[in-house]
Formats: structure tokens, C-alpha cells, sequence
């Protein structure tokens, strides 16, 4: 399954209250619900999951070719009661057995290989080549035992070299595009013409050439009643089985075979089903492997279908290696011999036990999954119904949680590997329940989040990013209206958030989803609007490399079942908040405020940043409600000899506002300054009186700091101290109204001076400060413009 190397988990659920159909995907497997209507009538046919999501169907399991999905979503752990019943007794996962087997020879040489046409007339055997039946009537075989408990003792493709193999498959498939006039002919040049000796190869070149070759046009001479080729011809009008041409082929090879017949949960059984007699047969086989029954499954591992599911005739096969020397401990869950010997369990499993157990696919053991929670084909539901997976790879449970109208319903559960070699992306089904639904709780419920995609939790991307959280669940619950979701990320990155819910639009829920970037941590905030379900689609991307263009990275449920009135937050574009790509490239970093969301009790705020190298910086203050700008009630100077910015802010009013800081190093000589950083400020008290900032013109921006004034009024006195860092200015002086006051400077790039002010207090008037830059020296560049 996902491993964390290769790929990632997902998480999917949807629902379709019309069609009754529900289709959940979470972290490892998606599940299909289909049902019956309300009136509690159950259908003929089961709605069917949607082929696209199928990587392949077997003809020993459903194969549905339509449905219809809207998207929703997956609990985590169960949220009501669930009412959990079990069929008749409980029934046990068998586990691998113990038995004495002899020692395993390694795999011979590679066989050498030679290419053919179709139709290519096969190597004719030598006159002396006999066939020779291992079977006589003295000599059946040795009795049935229970295979081996390690996989080192057990016949098994780990005991062929994988080049070996390759030649052995491979001369299979050649020797399949020849015919043959008779058994002898076939074995020989199967078998015999390249002197195989080991057992496992024996067994695997007729198991390929039985999944390769075209048996409905296979044709032999002179075809005698009793004879090898009778039974093999026998396929073509369906007096044979597959099984009894595999026995026979064994036979002639040197293995000995047995023919199991029994019942097999096949492409008409539905979970919780009955066996009776002459309904469900199936044959498959035994072959006695250095001193080890093993069992294979010609016929269903060459069924495994591929491509469409349209017609018949757009049916393509493929060969199911999981049918090869399958563990009976696994095979039990779809195959009951009718001799319960040939089951090779210690305990083995009665009639009752094999009708309760899950229906289990080939891909559940191969993606190593394991039961939590249900262990029986049918479960009992009342209210919110849970069935639990987990994937041992990682030890991670994966729960699927959800509430379905009263009635009897099929879940076909999925999963897929998210690595390079599923280059298609699709489904394989793992397992399917018959869940009967007794009660359902008050309110009934309704489909989910419409959300855009169908994972839930993190996905692929996420991993692929190398992105981590604490959340271990696809559901969040939030406490007093509100719920924060952490994201640790390795380096920059851009995010974006948003809501869905059935009752509100997008643009609705806009003011309600925040997500802020704070060092490495991106943090996601929600504030429900109300009681109810919402879906949190996340988006994410690499600037360096991606441009703008974001990808969808995980996607949660959260729940409220709180009674809420939540005052909304100023919608803001995704990835509004906090650093921008520049801010890092430039080397700045912030120093006082490092979350970019800040809540006042007060009208004021000092925001400092740390630069790398001289910079110009401006600033933008807006009203997030009105989009009105207030420049001139922010601040900007810079400290510490150029290595701190600084921002002044004084809020006007309550209520949002965004800050908005743009800076470029001095060394570029553009005139735009690209966005650095964004903040979102909450003013929730005023404190001091509104006063506005002087001016600031562009050269004050490139490394001056005012020490006072920082605003004139009435309040300053008659007398004003200015104070101030002008670095490379030659001369320094205020203009009040028409006087000018030059100020002296008692250290380098310091100035200093009292200028009379009382004379424009309430007339309107203006003070500049301004500096001269060597050269004329009447020539001065304003550097500070106030309302006095």
C-alpha cells in the first residue's frame, strides 16, 4: 500500500442520497456502499462502483460498471453507538501453519530462450521420450499436512533466482504461441526440451503456459477417449476444468497434483451468503513441492480482468501471480475445500466460520492489511457505523466512519499504491461487507462537504512536499467554534485554504478559513460559522519552482456540534498572510511579531524586522473592511545602523486592518517594491489618541531613524526637540511655516535641535525636515512632511 517512501495515504468518502450510494477511500482503501430503497425494499442489483477507479475486477468477485458519487467526507472514531452483532460465533483470522518440509534446492541456471511467431511449428521430441504418469493407483501422493510456518521452509517464488524466472515465464509464453499435435509433444517442449528439473519451475512453466495460451483454440490429432489431450481439449466445450488440466500437466511432469473442489465466493456471492449444494463450486489444485502441499488457482489467476468493464469483448487478461503458491491461511477466506484436509490449516475452519468471514481480495494480503475492528462478512449498525483497517507497514489504523439511512447496504472497500510503477492511479478492491443498518440517528443524515476532491487527510502531494502534522485523523472537532490544523514544513512554501458546506457558498464561508506561515509551522484556523459539517480543502506549492500554480495537498472534515455566533475574518486571498517569496530571498526575518495575525487590546503596535543588507522599505495600512488606505498611520524607519526596520502603526478605529510592508535593497535601483510580508491586525480597544504620522518620502526610507517627534500637536509645547539618524546627510534643518531651523550634529549621521512650534499650532500649517546631500548647498531633499 502507500508506503512513505514511495507514495502517500488518502482519505476519501461520497455519498449520494438519491442513488443511496456511499464510496469511501482513507489512507488505505476506499469503500463502496450500495443498498435498498427506504421502503426497505433490497435491490435486485447492488449499484456498482465506478470503473474508473478500478484497477481490476476478478470474475470470482463483483464486477459492477456504473455509479453515480457526489463528494463527501470520512469521520475518524466513532461518534455515536455503534450496535455490533456478529453473524453466528466469531471468526478468527487463521494464522500460517507449522510442518516439516524438506530443503528447497536453489534454482537452477537460466534457460535459454528462443523467440517465436505465432504459429511456429514446436521442436519435435526425441523417439525415445515417453510420457510417464507420477499418478498410478499405488501411488496417489502423500496425505495433506499443514504447510510450513516460515517463508524460508515453503516453496515459493523467493526460492527462484529473478532471472531464472524471467526465462522460465518467458519460455512459457514462447512454447504458448506453437500448437501442438498431442500431450507428448506439448510436455516435452514445455518441460522436457530444456531439462527442468526443479519443482517450483516445473509447477510455474505449466501454471504460465496454462495462464498464456489461448485453450478455446488449442487443437490436437487424433483425440482418444481417456487420453491427456481429451482433457485438455475438454475446456474448449467446458467438460473440464481448468484444474483438471493443471492436475494433468502435473502429471506428466513429474508433480504430484491434486483436484480440490469446494465451494468459492466467486463473481455472484454477496458477503454473508449461504453455501448450498451444487451452488458456488470451484475447482483448483494441490502440487506437492519438495515435501510441502501448495495450493494454485489456475483459473482464477488467469482471469484477472484489466481495461473496460463495457463488453465481453473489450475484456483483457492478465496473469494474477497471487494464485501461485497461495498461503492456505489466506486462500481460506475465498476457497472451502470440500475435504476440509486440503485446507493445510491445523485448525480448520468449518462451513459457518468460512460463510461469516469478510469476502477478502488477492490485494488485501498483498498490501499487507490487517482487520481492527470487523471480522465478520456481515455488520450490525445503529447510528454512526465504524470499521477499522490497519496497514502494518506503519501500524496506522485507518478508520471508516459513516451514517447511512436504515437498511441492508454492500461496502466494497479500495486501495491503490501511490508510487511510480500505478501510473494510472486506480482503485483495486480489498475486501466488501454486507452492512444491515437497524436504526438510524435523529437527524437522518445528509451528504457531507461538496468538496472538490474525493482524499481525505493528507494525500500525495503532502508527502511528496515533505510536509508533517500532529493530526492523526481526517476529522476535527472544534471547541467553541473554533479549530487550528499545523502543517511543519522543510522549507518555503505557499498555502492556501478554503470551506465548503451544503448550505453555504464559497464566497460565503471566505471570512471563516485563515492560513498563516510562522517560521517553519503553517497554521490553518477555522471558525466555524455555525453548527454543522465543513470541508477544509488545503493547496499548496513550491514558489521557486511552481510559479504560482497550487496543488491540492490534504483535505479535512471539521465538525462543529457546538451552538456558535462567530464574527467572520476579512477574506483575504490565499497565501495573503505572512512572508512572501521575497522576504527570505532579500534575507530579512522577523523580530517582534512572528505570527502575521495580531490581536490588540490597544490602537498601537511596533512591528520590527531583522535585515541582511540595506534596504528601502514602505508600508501600506488598510482598512480589511473598506479597503480604504491610512499611510500616513504607519511609521517606517530604520535602527540599529540599518541592520532593524521598524514600524509604527496607530489603528484609527476598531476592527481589522491589513499592514502591507514592501521593501528592495538599496543596491537596486528599481522604483517598484515588491510585497515582503503581510499582517492582518485586530484592534479591539482604543487607548491613545489618533494622531497621523508625518509623510515619509523616499529618502527617509533608506536608513533614517526618528528618535522625536513622531507627530506635532498642541500637546508637544511651544518648544519642540527634534532628534534624529540622517546618515550621509550634510546638513539637516526643519522648516516651520517659513522659518528654518538648522539642526547641529553631535556624533556622525546624528541631528539634533529645538525649533519654536507654538506659532502654527491650529492654523493648518506644515513642518518639513529636511537634509542636504552635499553638492549645492541650498539644494534640500525633504525628507519628512508633518500636520502640525
Amino acid at each position: 500500500m502507500e508506503r512513505r517512501t514511495s507514495g502517500t495515504r488518502s482519505v476519501e468518502i461520497t455519498y449520494d442520497p438519491h442513488t443511496r450510494v456511499t464510496k469511501v477511500t482513507a489512507g488505505l482503501a476506499s469503500t463502496y456502499i450500495g443498498g435498498q430503497g427506504r421502503d426497505g425494499e433490497v435491490d435486485e442489483e447492488f449499484p456498482p462502483p465506478p470503473p474508473e477507479l478500478l484497477q481490476q475486477q476478478y470474475l470470482y468477485g463483483a464486477a459492477p460498471q456504473q455509479g453515480v458519487y457526489a463528494s463527501v467526507a470520512p469521520g475518524t472514531q466513532a461518534q455515536g453507538q455503534v450496535s455490533y452483532r456478529p453473524g453466528k460465533g466469531t471468526t478468527d483470522v487463521p494464522q500460517p501453519q507449522k510442518g516439516k518440509v524438506s530443503n528447497i534446492p536453489v534454482s537452477s541456471a537460466p534457460i535459454q530462450v528462443e523467440k517465436r511467431n505465432v504459429g511456429q511449428e514446436p521442436p519435435a521430441p526425441p523417439p525415445t521420450f515417453k510420457l510417464i504418469p507420477v499418478k498410478t493407483e499405488k501411488d496417489a501422493g502423500p496425505p495433506p499436512t499443514p504447510q510450513a510456518a516460515t517463508s524460508h521452509q515453503k516453496p515459493s517464488l523467493e526460492n527462484i533466482d529473478r532471472q531464472v524466472l524471467h526465462t522460465v515465464d518467458d519460455h512459457a509464453i514462447q512454447v504458448s504461441k506453437s500448437d501442438h499435435s498431442n500431450v507428448r509433444e506439448l510436455v516435452w517442449d514445455l518441460i522436457f526440451s530444456k531439462n527442468i528439473t526443479n519443482e517450483i519451475e516445473k509447477c510455474r512453466v505449466i501454471f504460465r503456459w496454462l495462464a498464456t495460451k489461448n485453450l478455446k483454440e488449442m487443437s490436437f490429432d487424433n483425440v482418444q477417449a481417456g487420453s491427456p489431450e481429451e482433457v485438455l481439449m475438454g475446456l474448449k466445450t467446458g467438460r473440464t476444468t481448468y484444474a483438471m488440466v493443471f492436475d494433468t500437466m502435473c502429471n506428466y511432469a513429474g508433480l504430484h497434483s491434486k483436484i480440490i473442489s469446494g465451494y468459492a465466493k466467486g463473481a455472484d456471492y454477496r458477503p454473508g451468503q449461504k453455501f448450498q449444494p451444487g451452488t458456488n463450486q470451484h475447482s483448483w489444485n494441490a502440487v506437492y513441492i519438495y515435501g510441502t502441499w501448495c495450493v494454485v488457482d489456475a483459473h482464477w489467476a488467469a482471469r484477472r480482468i484489466i481495461g473496460k468493464q463495457a463488453s465481453t469483448e473489450e475484456f483483457h487478461y492478465q496473469l494474477d501471480e497471487y494464485f501461485f503458491l497461495t498461503e492456505p491461511a489466506q486462500l481460506i477466506f475465498t476457497h472451502f475445500p470440500d475435504d476440509p484436509k486440503w485446507q493445510l490449516l491445523e485448525r480448520t475452519v468449518s462451513l459457518e466460520e468460512f460463510e461469516n468471514m469478510p469476502h477478502m481480495k488477492p490485494q488485501f494480503f498483498k498490501y499487507g492489511l490487517e482487520f481492527v475492528s470487523h471480522r465478520t462478512a456481515v455488520v450490525y449498525g445503529r447510528g454512526e457505523i465504524s470499521i477499522r483497517l490497519r496497514y502494518p507497514a506503519h501500524r496506522l489504523v485507518v478508520a471508516f466512519n459513516f451514517s447511512i439511512q436504515k437498511g441492508a447496504y454492500i461496502l466494497y472497500i479500495y486501495a491503490k499504491e501511490d508510487t511510480p510503477e500505478n501510473k494510472d492511479n486506480v482503485y483495486a478492491q480489498v475486501c466488501e461487507y454486507k452492512i444491515e443498518q437497524e436504526e438510524v440517528n435523529k437527524p437522518e443524515p445528509e451528504p457531507l462537504p461538496p468538496c472538490a476532491y474525493l482524499n481525505w487527510g493528507p494525500g500525495a502531494a503532502f508527502f511528496r512536499y515533505g510536509l508533517a502534522t500532529y493530526q492523526q485523523t481526517a476529522t476535527v472537532l472544534t471547541r467553541d467554534g473554533k479549530a487550528e490544523l499545523q502543517f511543519r514544513i522543510p522549507k518555503t512554501m505557499q498555502f492556501m485554504a478554503k470551506l465548503k458546506n451544503n448550505h453555504s457558498s464559497d464566497s460565503e464561508l471566505e471570512g471563516y478559513c485563515m492560513n498563516r506561515i510562522v517560521g517553519n509551522t503553517a497554521y490553518f484556523n477555522i471558525t466555524a460559522p455555525g453548527r454543522g459539517e465543513y470541508g477544509l480543502e488545503i493547496y499548496a506549492n513550491d514558489p521557486s519552482t511552481e510559479g504560482t500554480t497550487l496543488f491540492h495537498v490534504a483535505q479535512y472534515l471539521i465538525e462543529c456540534n457546538e451552538d456558535v455566533k462567530a464574527v467572520p475574518l476579512p477574506k483575504l486571498p490565499g497565501g495573503y498572510l505572512g512572508a512572501q517569496p521575497k522576504f527570505n530571498e532579500f534575507g530579512l526575518n522577523t523580530l517582534s511579531h512572528h505570527d502575521p495575525v495580531i490581536h490588540l487590546e490597544k490602537n498601537f503596535v511596533e512591528i520590527q524586522f531583522a535585515t541582511a543588507q540595506e534596504m528601502r522599505v514602505t508600508a501600506n495600512l488598510i482598512d480589511a473592511e473598506t479597503d480604504k488606505d491610512y499611510p500616513d498611520y504607519v511609521f517606517t524607519q530604520t535602527q540599529s545602523q540599518g541592520s532593524v526596520v521598524s514600524f509604527r502603526v496607530v489603528l484609527p478605529n476598531e476592527g481589522f486592518y491589513k499592514l502591507q510592508l514592501y521593501s528592495i535593497p538599496v543596491s537596486d535601483t528599481s522604483q517598484q517594491l515588491p510585497g515582503v510580508y503581510n499582517y492582518l491586525i485586530n484592534c479591539k480597544k482604543m487607548t491613545q489618541q489618533v494622531v497621523p504620522f508625518p509623510k515619509q518620502y523616499a529618502q527617509w526610507k533608506e536608513g533614517c531613524c526618528m528618535e522625536s517627534p513622531i507627530s506635532l500637536h498642541q500637546g508637544c509645547g511651544d518648544e519642540v526637540v527634534f532628534r534624529m539618524f540622517v546618515p550621509k546627510a550634510s546638513a539637516v534643518a526643519v522648516v516651520a511655516g517659513d522659518e528654518w531651523t538648522h539642526l547641529q550634529s553631535p556624533q556622525t549621521g546624528m541631528w539634533e535641535g529645538r525649533v519654536k512650534m507654538g506659532h502654527l499650532y491650529g492654523r493648518g500649517a506644515k513642518a518639513t525636515l529636511n537634509a542636504n546631500y552635499g553638492g549645492d548647498p541650498t539644494s534640500y531633499a525633504t525628507l519628512l512632511e508633518y500636520n502640525v
